[in-house]
């Protein structure tokens, strides 16, 4: 699927998909179904025919769209897991932190701040142009360094440090996977099987023999709902693309719940 269709508005591309449907239907009832007639003619059993062979295209077309919303669903919902799992990781991170002596303490809830709050204004809105910043690797390399630098000083101290570093480790793991979100897609091909289905789909509508009026009404209609399908699944393709990409809630959760709290603390110093 080209790029600039994620950066489309959804009320757009929506009516776009129908209307395109819609004008496909159109052109077909006027141009293509009189030369097929001219072709291969008509006969008393030329609907019977056409109906079997729209049944048997119509389960294989079916269950391959059916497939691939699936996929794609669950695209987005590993994507969006993917994203509270780190959110989830981050903010146990953060208060693990406390345990920290200063001023190890400050400096890593420091970072951890910086990092939520770039993911949240920076990172997120560049995942829905397709783009991966690096700011986001910077700012987590700079908390593991700073963690690494730490010597634990008591028995105590160095299992907290060791619970933190799996934590940090978990976090890592599940950035990882979200950002993988942002070029999560359906293979190429099996658009062009999508695709190529839509066409024979709407040319067999068009080869139906009935009145023009109900012809139009009822293949419009059809060709509305196929434009419908294939806006869902374009929506789906791309979890973090477009406007109806992922939002960063769980990481405004954790800033808002819990590290917000700790701004008025570093402004007066302490």
């Amino acid at each position: 699927m080209p790029d600039f269709i994620f950066d489309v508005p959804l009320k757009t591309l929506a009516i776009w998909c129908s209307v395109i449907a819609i004008c496909a239907m159109v052109f077909g009832l006027l141009i293509v179904k009189p030369l097929f007639r001219l072709l291969i003619g008509t006969g008393p059993d030329f609907n019977n025919s056409v109906n079997h062979a729209t049944s048997t295209f119509s389960l294989f077309y079916g269950l391959l769209l059916g497939l691939l919303t699936v996929a794609a669903y669950q695209n987005s919902e590993h994507v969006r897991e993917s994203i509270n799992n780190e959110a989830t990781s981050l903010a146990g991170l953060y208060a693990q932190m406390g345990a920290y002596p200063e001023p190890t303490r400050s400096d890593v809830k420091w970072l951890m701040r910086d990092y939520t709050l770039f993911t949240i204004h920076k990172e997120f809105p560049a995942h829905r142009k397709g783009e991966v910043l690096n700011g986001g690797f910077n700012r987590a390399d700079a908390i593991r360094r700073s963690l690494s630098q730490f010597e634990p000083g008591s028995d105590g101290q160095r299992i907290n440090h060791q619970q933190a570093m799996s934590a940090f480790q978990e976090f890592a793991t599940e950035r990882q996977k979200r950002l993988t979100g942002v070029t999560t897609e359906i293979p190429d091909v099996l658009w062009y099987a999508v695709l190529v289905g839509a066409v024979i789909n709407i040319l067999l509508l068009v080869l139906l023999k009935m009145r023009q009026l109900a012809h139009f009404v009822l293949g419009t209609i059809t060709a509305s709902f196929l434009g419908v399908i294939l806006f869902v699944i374009v929506t789906l393709d791309r979890p973090l693309r477009g406007e109806a990409g992922l939002a960063p809630v769980a990481y405004q959760l954790v800033w808002d719940r819990l590290m917000v709290w700790d701004e008025p603390l570093v402004q007066r110093g302490e």
